[in-house]
Order: structure tokens, then C-alpha cells, then sequence
């Protein structure tokens, strides 16, 4: 008997299958006998008989788009267990190249260019994703808040949070080398991390920011300054006082 993948293209089975035109007839006898689905053209899962759903998750569909898409952000605070909220309807995505939205049993598959391939962690072979290591989805998504679920989201990952590999949070921020970036990211890790984290990861993102006060996801007349990182935040937030 054939045992195939929870979710496959012709690339991943055809040892199982060395003739294409067997492997098409069989897939499109499953379709209509209810064993699978089409998530797109060429790329199918396998449903599970007693719920009528497949067996792949929103983070292996979103793996298995292209060969080069894999997920950060929101989407892999999710996946390590970080988020306290679940996007159920959008699953952003990232790509080297923009493609058109893909809806799959009422999920909107967004896709985010992006030509950094730093810290992508292949696991197509042990759970079926292409995610980014959580140093790297930390620092996305301090980078771009709005595709994290906002600050309060992204506080709350980093107050729940194991240890970082600062190394690996290093290479991100020269990656990007944006002073708003280095303070936004020396603010937050010593707010949740403290001396858990060496001072010369902070010495290193002061040295970084300039002289510039930014406002960090705060309004005017609802911020107070954090002057040492210079920011201005959210009043509504409770702060260490040694912050200030």
C-alpha cells in the first residue's frame, strides 16, 4: 500500500509513482472519492476520513506554496507557541517574488516579498515547515508590529520567551541596520530580559541609535519618553522605573 505525505506535489511522490500520467489519473479518482484535496495546482492534501478536514496545518500549507516560502512573524510566534492571539482567516507568508493571494477553506494566503534568507530553518522533513528561528521572528516582528499583532502581542511573546540566542538576534539587527530598529529592540529586551542578556548587546544598540526620539507604536498626548533608548511609548504600559 502507497502511504503518502499529509501534503505532497508530484516532486515529493513520484517514487511512489515514476509515471506522471498514473500518478494524475490516481489523484483525480481521490478527489472525487473524498481522499483528497487541491490546495492549488499540483500541490494536494490528504483528508482525514472521520472530519472531512485535511490533516495539514496553515503552517505546512503555507510551506509547501513555492520551494522558497516559508513564514516569520505573527505567523511564527504562533508556531513556537508565543502568540496569544490565532489569525484564523490570513496566514502572511513570505516569498522572493509577490504573488497573487490564494484562498483555502476560508484562509487568505498572503504573500510578503522579502530577499533575506537569514535564519531560515528547513523542516520539511520533520514537520513539513520552512520557518524562521525565533530570534529571527522576534526581531521581524519588532520590526514591522503591524504583521506581529501589534506591540501588545509582541510583548506578550517576550514576556513568556526562553532565552534568545543573542548571536543570532546580532546578525538580524546588522541585517537590517536601521537605528529605529536597535532601539526598539535594546528598549523591549531590557524591559523582559534585563541582565539575562549581556551588556554589551546593549551597549551595542546604544551605540546605534543616534540622537533621533522616535515614537514607538504611541500617539501623541498618550506617550511618555523612555530617554534613555530615546522612544516615546504608550502611556497605558507599565514601565520599570529604572528604564527612565
Amino acid at each position: 500500500m502507497k502511504i503518502l505525505p499529509e501534503i505532497f506535489t508530484y516532486e515529493d511522490v513520484k517514487d511512489l509513482y515514476p509515471n506522471p500520467k498514473n500518478f494524475y489519473a490516481y489523484v483525480n479518482r481521490a478527489c472525487k472519492r473524498g481522499e483528497l484535496k487541491q490546495i492549488k495546482k499540483g500541490l494536494y492534501a490528504l483528508i482525514d476520513r472521520s472530519t472531512g478536514g485535511i490533516y495539514a496545518s496553515r503552517f505546512q500549507i503555507a510551506s509547501h506554496l513555492f520551494n522558497d516560502s516559508y513564514f516569520s512573524y505573527h505567523e511564527a510566534l504562533e508556531y513556537y507557541g508565543l502568540a496569544t492571539q490565532v489569525f484564523v482567516s490570513r496566514f502572511t507568508y513570505l516569498t522572493h517574488v509577490y504573488v497573487r493571494d490564494l484562498e483555502f477553506e476560508d484562509v487568505i494566503y498572503s504573500s510578503k516579498k522579502e530577499n533575506c534568507d537569514l535564519e531560515i530553518l528547513d523542516r520539511m522533513n520533520q514537520d513539513g515547515t520552512r520557518v524562521v528561528s525565533l530570534e529571527r521572528a522576534i526581531v521581524d516582528s519588532i520590526n514591522n508590529p503591524s504583521l506581529a499583532g501589534g506591540l501588545e502581542e509582541i510583548e506578550n511573546a517576550l514576556a513568556a520567551c526562553r532565552d534568545l540566542y543573542i548571536d543570532k538576534v546580532i546578525k538580524m539587527l546588522e541585517y537590517y541596520d536601521k537605528a529605529f530598529l536597535y532601539q526598539k529592540v535594546g528598549y523591549l529586551f531590557e524591559k523582559y530580559f534585563g541582565n539575562r542578556i549581556p551588556d554589551s548587546f546593549y551597549k551595542l544598540c546604544l551605540s546605534k541609535i543616534g540622537n533621533k526620539t522616535h515614537y514607538f507604536e504611541a500617539k501623541v498626548g498618550f506617550s511618555k519618553l523612555v530617554n534613555k533608548w530615546k522612544l516615546m511609548v504608550p502611556t497605558e504600559r507599565d514601565m520599570p522605573n529604572d528604564i527612565f
